[in-house]
């Protein structure tokens, strides 16, 4: 996340139990609305859409999972769900009882979630319209079961044009609303233009002087990885924005594939906006299909389409047909496979490889995916209530803000004491091992978003939570003191719910 100028320094947590927590007498039997754990198995599965192609390019169908490699790290391991998709619809898979299992019936259809992302901050309005116009135009290509959402970002926050929707009137509105947005690519494109002219101009005075062997090592190579201060700063917002939208927007079953239409050239620029996407593509299964909508080089859309690969996905630009439609015709027809890895929940990356037995014939599929941990999960899931705003029905912790006191130089840093309360029907207890009682360990998220748009969060804070008993009302409460800088700012406190699988979140803001 991107700091902006603020950040927070420190927090003590101490457990306070509310005056209002009503404690059970001693008993075998426990609430039902509480929860006890004594173990917990992680059963998530990693699935991964494969591509198949042969040497015309065109898909290849009616493979088994015999016909497959699953590679993790480079080893092998086995494949337990299996089942190939065309056009939207699972195809029938060979009976055998020893071998994967098919995750959806023979003849279901498998829906499709296009996420539409808008990087008007690189983007060229002529070329983005078109773009636009043409996936209006093509709504009637999604599915019973597709859906699609329009997210628009200008270079400083995110708007939702449209959330998650099969409503091609309603879709076709938000389309037309982001026409209508201004964009602030040829200004980025005018300095970088700018930069060229810079180059051209001082080869031509020195090469009356010196050898071009010269020229070339220190004047050209130097002045051509020379980036403008406007797109690197708009690079570090873009790139947080691509990457937190993933991370943070609701995340739909089935397929996913985000469409993102920004401008190619700033590969060049700093490829770092690149790193955060796929990452987060990957752990959250989207396959990515790019769209530049500034300059169209071929060298670019190259570059991009290795990008894109990564993730199982390709470029989307097309002169002779649509995004949607290139995209619909790329995303529908796949081979599903899926396995259960021993979760260790420590935010380590593992790479994903996809072969087949057949040397004729390539596969594109996403090449990675993370152990992500519960406080990596709580921290996405704060990601998004910064980003959209929160479920207001979750929100139900309870924050108190207390003292605020000027420290540092100047006293352009503050303390603010603050007391935040969890409902303990929320928390999971254990039984203590060696003696009796029960605790809670729950991983707190606290995030910053101030009036510029920066964001940052606290690393590392854990709320641990011992009982006698385990209580059925009440709040378990945490008193904690943050050092933030002095600047009008919102904090969010998150914290999973482990009942009902969800996020409880609170807020405050505070004003200096």
């Amino acid at each position: 996340m991107r700091h902006a100028g603020l950040g927070l320094i420190f927090c003590l947590c101490i457990l306070l139990i509310g005056p209002q927590a009503a404690w059970p007498q001693p008993s075998s039997q426990l609430p039902d609305d509480v929860q006890v754990i004594d173990e917990a198995i992680d059963v998530r599965v990693v699935n991964v859409e494969a591509v198949v192609t042969g040497e015309d390019g065109k898909s290849v169908h009616g493979l088994g999972p015999a016909d497959f490699r699953l590679l993790v790290d480079g080893q092998e391991v086995a494949i337990d769900y299996f089942s190939e998709v065309v056009d939207g619809v699972a195809a029938p898979s060979p009976a055998d009882a020893g071998g994967p299992v098919a995750p959806v019936e023979p003849a279901a259809r498998v829906g499709r979630s296009y996420l539409v992302f808008i990087d008007e901050s690189f983007s060229v309005a002529s070329l983005r319209d078109r773009v636009l116009e043409q996936l209006a135009a093509d709504l009637s290509l999604l599915g019973p079961d597709d859906q699609m959402a329009v997210l628009a970002f200008d270079g400083e926050s995110i708007t939702v044009l449209s959330p998650w929707s099969s409503d091609g009137f309603e879709l076709s509105l938000a389309l037309e609303v982001a026409r209508r947005r201004p964009t602030r690519g040829n200004q980025l494109l005018a300095a970088d233009r700018s930069k060229i002219g810079d180059l051209d101009f001082a080869v031509e005075v020195m090469e009356k002087f010196v050898t071009p062997r010269f020229i070339q090592y220190n004047v050209i190579e130097p002045m051509s990885k020379r980036d403008t201060p406007e797109a690197r700063s708009q690079l570090d917002r873009t790139a947080a924005a691509v990457a937190g939208a993933l991370r943070g927007f609701e995340t739909p079953p089935g397929r996913k594939v985000m469409i993102l239409l920004s401008g190619g050239w700033s590969l060049y620029v700093r490829p770092r906006l690149f790193g955060p996407m796929m990452e987060a593509a990957n752990r959250l299964d989207y396959s990515l299909y790019p769209i530049d909508v500034a300059q169209g080089d071929a060298e670019i859309l190259r570059g991009l389409d290795v990008i894109a690969a990564a993730t199982g996905g390709r470029v989307a630009n097309s002169a002779r047909e649509s995004a949607l439609r290139t995209v619909a015709a790329d995303s529908g027809s796949y081979y599903w496979l899926g396995f259960s890895p021993v979760w260790k929940g420590d935010d380590r990356g593992h790479s994903l490889e996809v072969e087949t037995r057949r040397p004729d014939l390539k596969v594109r599929s996403r090449r990675g995916f993370t152990d992500v941990s519960q406080r990596t999960e709580t921290l996405l899931r704060a990601e998004s209530v910064l980003l959209f705003g929160g479920n207001r029905e979750e929100k139900r912790i309870e924050v108190e803000v207390g003292e605020m006191r000027p420290v540092g130089r100047r006293g352009r840093e503050v303390e603010v004491d603050l007391v935040f309360g969890v409902p303990v029907k929320a928390l999971a207890f254990r039984p203590v091992m060696g003696r009796p009682g029960y605790v809670a360990e729950v991983p707190v998220v606290v995030s910053t978003h101030d009036e510029k748009g920066g964001r940052a969060e606290l690393p590392n804070l854990r709320m641990l939570v011992p009982v006698e008993e385990v209580p059925t009302v009440g709040h378990a409460r945490c008193r904690a003191t943050l050092k933030l800088r002095r600047s009008t700012q919102r904090l969010v406190f998150t914290v999973p719910d482990a009942v009902r699988d969800t996020i409880l979140w609170g807020d405050a803001q505070l004003s200096f």
